[in-house]
């Protein structure tokens, strides 16, 4: 049985096929994202000889944009293509992943952003990741996505949401390949006493929203959980409609209440499922503050695919007036 991790290159998609090596444990990913404006795209898989932890130490790397270390690889087989560059352990590695054209029953994603005209630096951050683990007969395939907006009335906006996304990705794909206890909102409530911690003693404060979560499979029926805090939004655009998963943190529509680093009250957990052919659409505020749910799905539905809908999505904002940094992150269930 063939499971399929998503990967794009150019605007043409395609999947990445990952075959379970035989007796061997392994871990295939592949990551995409726009971190603070600049785009970052990885795939690969790794075949560790002495248990997954160094695996899960290159993949940490690989979220944190860090170089990868000869000695983190030397005791595993591996092929990874990390922001342009490929690294591999042999050529006969590659045997065990494959692109192929866009085909059925699969999920396609993309996340796009543009800084503000007015900015300085892009304060928001957006990525998907997908992680499947195999060890022995059992296989696991989960899909990890999150978006954050750095609040701009603190500091190091930037700072808070390239954290919160990468923190948030490390931490359940940890989780979830250790066959440890996820549980979102102790997950949160651990990402937003790190941020804070990570600046006490520097005389900033710094928050972020954040909306992210996790597509797993009830059968084959894929189940989405998201955690969520401030005005960062999450809609289904399914059968036609579009539904607004989470609810804003704000008062009058702009001060947002709690965020990630700075206070939080309360994190919202909402579930899920993805019919075929239907869209999970994550955005910040400068994406939603100049359009409607109506305009969202009209967008989703006349561009069908996730590179051109979150594109288009940033830039008719940008045409109704958007001066804020804007992102979209689209998530297809074909």
């Amino acid at each position: 049985m063939f499971n399929k991790l998503i990967t794009r290159r150019s605007y043409n998609y395609r999947i990445l096929i990952n075959t379970c090596p035989s007796n061997r444990e392994s871990l295939a990913f592949t990551y995409k994202a726009y971190i603070n404006g600049n785009y970052l795209l990885s795939y690969g898989v790794l075949i560790p000889n002495y248990g997954i932890s160094s695996a899960l130490a290159v993949l940490r790397r690989i979220l944190l944009n860090i170089p990868i270390s000869k000695d983190l690889v030397e005791n595993m087989n591996y092929y990874i293509w990390y922001n342009g560059v490929k690294l591999s352990s042999s050529s006969s590695v590659k045997k065990y992943i494959r692109m192929v054209k866009r085909v059925g029953d699969v999920i396609l994603s993309s996340p796009y952003s543009d800084k503000g005209p007015n900015k300085e630096v892009n304060e928001d951050s957006t990525g998907f990741l997908t992680v499947k683990h195999c060890s022995g007969i059992r296989q696991k395939l989960v899909h990890i996505f999150a978006i954050a907006d750095g609040v701009s009335s603190l500091q190091r906006g930037d700072y808070a949401s390239s954290f919160a996304v990468k923190s948030f990705m490390l931490k359940v794909s940890s989780l979830i390949v250790n066959n440890l206890n996820l549980d979102l909102k102790e997950t949160i409530m651990d990402m937003h006493d790190e941020l804070l911690n990570s600046l006490r003693g520097s005389n900033m404060n710094t928050g972020t929203t954040f909306t992210g979560g996790v597509i797993t499979y009830m059968g084959e029926v894929p189940r989405v959980t998201i955690a969520h805090i401030g005005d960062t939004r999450a809609y289904r655009i399914m059968g036609g409609k579009v539904e607004k998963l989470t609810r804003d943190h704000s008062l009058g529509g702009h001060a947002i209440t709690q965020a990630l680093g700075y206070i939080v009250n309360n994190v919202d957990i909402v579930t899920a499922t993805l019919e075929r052919d239907s869209y999970l659409v994550l955005t910040t505020d400068g994406v939603t503050d100049v359009l409607t749910d109506e305009h969202i799905g009209y967008i989703t539905y006349s561009n069908r695919y996730p590179t051109n809908i979150s594109v288009g999505l940033v830039h008719t904002a940008r045409t109704y007036g958007s001066t804020d940094d804007a992102s979209a992150l689209t998530i297809w269930y074909v």
